[in-house]
């Protein structure tokens, strides 16, 4: 299957979204060559590049949260699926974050950069997950051809072993496909730790705690944005 016939399956009409503008970073224009590899080498560097730009979306992130799993899924994916759009990479592999994708979407992004933007709103909500490449059956079976988001129901121990839901921007319905053999990335953060042995804090002049920066949260979005989703 070529290039072009694959963009004719999976492309589809997105909606405008630029109700969303406002919830994502703008790119900064930055482009950064990487070295050549392998798709082993695509998806590490995927997982650094979640990673580094999930901020980018961390307004975002608070409408596509769910009440549970299995929603926050099914709305990151209704998202992906139905505000950006398809386009296969060529020879050249591009890793977008989440603020490019979002900036190209009407041109389209391939399955790399879907899987990524739905890392990072995950790793903004504390969700674990795994980035999952597989080998299709009926396309280049001897190749790793496909890349998704796989989350696992029991966010304790982060195992899939207890059923797990599918994020795939690339199609409609939002379901695994065959596959003969996948590798999985595990995606969680590390949170920074301090190690203290100092006095307390120091009190204001009037023996008040000193005031610390509160961190920056929206406020409750439109009703524009969160009655776009259809549950």
């Amino acid at each position: 299957m070529t290039k072009d016939e694959i963009n004719l399956i999976l492309k589809r009409r997105i909606k405008n979204g630029d109700e969303f503008n406002h919830l994502i970073e703008k790119p900064k224009n930055q482009k950064v060559k990487l070295q050549s590899g392998d798709t082993f080498y695509s998806v590490s560097i995927m997982s650094k590049w979640a990673k580094t730009f999930y901020k980018q979306v961390a307004k975002l992130s608070l409408i596509l949260k769910g009440n549970t799993i299995k929603e926050t899924c099914d709305k990151v994916h209704y998202f992906l699926f139905y505000d950006i759009q398809y386009q296969a990479d060529g020879v050249t592999q591009n890793i977008r974050s989440p603020a490019n994708s979002w900036f190209n979407r009407r041109d389209g992004i391939d399955c790399k950069s879907y899987s990524i933007f739905a890392s990072c709103v995950l790793l903004n909500l504390g969700i674990k997950h795994y980035i999952r490449q597989i080998k299709q059956p009926n396309f280049n079976p001897k190749q790793y051809t496909h890349v998704y988001v796989v989350v696992p129901n029991n966010q304790v121990s982060g195992k899939l072993e207890d059923g797990y839901c599918v994020i795939d921007g690339t199609v409609q319905s939002n379901k695994e496909p065959n596959y003969t053999d996948k590798k999985d990335v595990f995606m969680s953060l590390k949170l920074p730790h301090i190690g203290l042995n100092c006095p307390a804090p120091k009190k204001g002049l009037k023996g008040t705690p000193r005031k610390t920066k509160r961190s920056t949260t929206i406020k409750k979005s439109s009703n524009q944005t969160r009655e776009r989703f259809p549950f």
